[in-house]
């Protein structure tokens, strides 16, 4: 979210700023009368407004937003952000949560990019290459009326976030997959033994309980991951989910494989556990690591 940043360097007595002490106020108009000299850093200023009848206050200069004959485009940006958080997610939410996830996995930030505590709200930055990834139309976020640009950036609310991290997870689902049933096998695993923080330095190591693992997983992991599996598709998850349970079975039959071979070897018949080991081959053996 754009912010203007105020420095000492930027004031000097005459100036007419917008003045705001809190984010829920509206800016006013003040008179910057002196700069202080000692820390932390003040400014003598004069509220012009007649309603404040003279007032005269030494305030933080990040109190002081953009210089007065500005504020117009400033509350007009502010305004369009206002419209952006209206129709955002809270940073908790599930789905922002999975879009984040998408947005980490699959697109560069060169591309787009979604930043901290924005409502869901993301920046395009290469339109065409965003649409090579998702198979969108850029009429998705060009023509969204709640869109504005900001520097390099086109600025768009949540419902167009998620479209795009829904198309991006739609067309190469693999990877979010793939990190889904990473979780969930740590889930399931921290379910019965939690989760232990190492500790730094000299603070000792930090156990979480299990039950503690169980409900934090249960209301905001499960809810992330379902959402995921349902952007990936079905399909998707479905030939996933097959693809898990053939390299089970390797897995499987490798082992089997593994033992016999070493109990051919015990037996004295080398000769035979090498010509089954050749039949074997490569393959079978590096795909029944992947369970390990």
């Amino acid at each position: 979210m754009f912010f203007v940043a105020t420095t000492d360097n930027d004031l000097a007595a005459g100036q007419s700023w917008a003045y705001r002490a809190r984010q829920v106020d509206d800016v006013v108009e003040v008179e910057v009368l002196k700069l202080g000299t000692q820390r932390p850093p003040r400014v003598l200023v004069h509220f012009v407004d007649e309603r404040f009848e003279g007032r005269q206050e030494w305030v933080p200069p990040a109190r002081l937003k953009v210089r007065w004959e500005a504020v117009d485009a400033f509350r007009a940006n502010e305004a369009r952000w206002d419209r952006i958080f209206d129709l955002g997610r809270g940073f908790d939410d599930p789905a922002d949560g999975a879009a984040t996830e998408v947005f980490t996995a699959l697109i560069a930030d060169d591309i787009a990019r979604m930043e901290y505590r924005e409502a869901g709200a993301c920046r395009i930055t290469d339109s065409g290459r965003l649409t090579e990834l998702t198979g969108l139309d850029t009429a998705v976020w060009t023509h969204c009326p709640e869109g504005f640009t900001e520097g390099p950036d086109l600025v768009v609310p949540w419902p167009v976030t998620e479209q795009i991290a829904a198309a991006a997870a739609r067309r190469n689902p693999a990877p979010i997959l793939e990190a889904v049933h990473n979780e969930e096998n740590e889930a399931r695993y921290q379910a019965v033994h939690g989760h232990c923080y190492s500790g730094r330095g000299s603070r000792s190591d930090r156990t979480i309980p299990a039950e503690i693992c169980i409900k934090v997983d249960n209301e905001h992991g499960k809810p992330r991951r379902a959402i995921l599996r349902q952007w990936c598709g079905a399909e998707a998850a479905d030939r996933y989910d097959e693809l898990v349970e053939l390299r089970k079975e390797i897995h499987r039959v490798g082992q089997i494989a593994e033992t016999a071979i070493g109990e051919l070897r015990k037996a004295g018949r080398k000769q035979q556990a090498e010509h089954l080991a050749r039949q074997l081959g490569t393959p079978v053996e590096m795909l029944r690591h992947t369970q390990e």
